[in-house]
């Protein structure tokens, strides 16, 4: 039954594409509504949770993102006074236990408009 219903998302942004992939992968047709033309890469980077990270993994995309994601090794809160550290957390075995990259090096592509 899936397969004959066909499923309209709105944009092609991060939540937009996983939501298609997803759902093709339910066997849904899906068709992607999205007012730019074209997708390109814009800004410095995508940051993603370890929760989402998984996410995109369990969809088939962790051969894709391993040659562009990285871990990071610390969190840092910064002041916005002195714009020294405060303080800091260091991840390091715990995000690469985690099995998830938090963000990418580059921005993947994304709507302009």
């Amino acid at each position: 039954m899936a397969g004959s219903r066909t499923i309209f998302v709105a944009g092609a942004g991060i939540g937009g594409l996983t939501v298609s992939l997803a759902l093709a992968a339910r066997g849904f047709r899906v068709v992607i509504l999205e007012k730019s033309e074209r997708l390109e890469e814009i800004g410095a980077g995508l940051q993603l949770s370890p929760n989402a990270s998984r996410v995109l993994v369990a969809l088939g995309l962790q051969p894709r993102l391993a040659g562009r994601a990285v871990t990071p090794e610390a969190i840092s809160l910064m002041s916005v006074r002195s714009g020294g550290e405060v303080a800091r957390l260091p991840l390091g075995e715990v995000a690469a236990r985690s099995g998830s990259a938090a963000s990418s090096k580059t921005s993947p592509p994304m709507p302009r408009g």
